[in-house]
């Protein structure tokens, strides 16, 4: 912490990021020992980011279920659907047995995004997501409507994903979004989103 907080003395744009939180406590415990570094840094008369931002990656369930409350303890969130897919949906992604449960296709978690991201946008802080479901054209629909600040993908994806966002208009958007919630099955909303996508 010590050394991310000199990081960004200059630049400032150094970002904290916990990973699997579980529960406040995790967070508050992180915020109090950066508050402890900031203190020893200062005493030492060390170049330090004072208004570092210190968040979370929302990728278990208990976080997004809590993502009301966690949202006021936090700067911002970042949705990382690939573990939050496998945990959601009990799946372990090398068993090929269970493997077609993992899909972020799948209503549960669907409703696991909207909600995280709902509570990021009352508290008013940034909702970001990163895994596979960033970089889905199909999705960007949804993800749009409900909000999302940033989409993190790799380098490959940037390109397509702008254009993906570039080709949907929020009335549009807004109804694929309506028509993809109201499906009870992942193949359902998986099929329709791509007949959307498609058009």
């Amino acid at each position: 912490l010590r050394a991310l907080l000199r990081a960004g003395a200059e630049e400032k744009n150094i970002k904290i990021m916990l990973p699997l939180v579980t529960c406040v406590e995790e967070v508050r415990a992180a915020r109090e020992l950066l508050e402890q570094c900031k203190h020893e840094l200062a005493e030492a008369q060390v170049p330090y980011d004072k208004d570092i931002a210190l968040g979370i990656m929302v990728e278990t369930p208990a976080a997004a279920l809590i993502a009301d409350v966690l949202a006021k303890e936090c700067d911002f969130f970042s949705i990382g659907t690939n573990d939050l897919t496998q945990y959601t949906m009990a799946v372990d992604r090398g068993n090929a047995q269970v493997e077609k449960l993992y899909s972020a296709y799948q209503p549960a978690v669907l409703r696991s995004i909207r909600n995280v991201i709902a509570a990021a946008k009352e508290a008013g802080i940034q909702a970001g997501m990163c895994g596979e479901a960033a970089a889905d054209p199909c999705l960007t629909p949804l993800l749009m409507t409900w909000g999302l600040d940033e989409f993190s993908v790799s380098a490959a994806s940037v390109l397509a994903t702008r254009t993906g966002i570039g080709r949907w208009r929020g009335e549009e958007a807004a109804k694929v979004t309506g028509e993809a919630m109201a499906l009870s099955t992942a193949s359902g909303v998986e099929g329709y989103l791509r007949a959307s996508a498609a058009l």
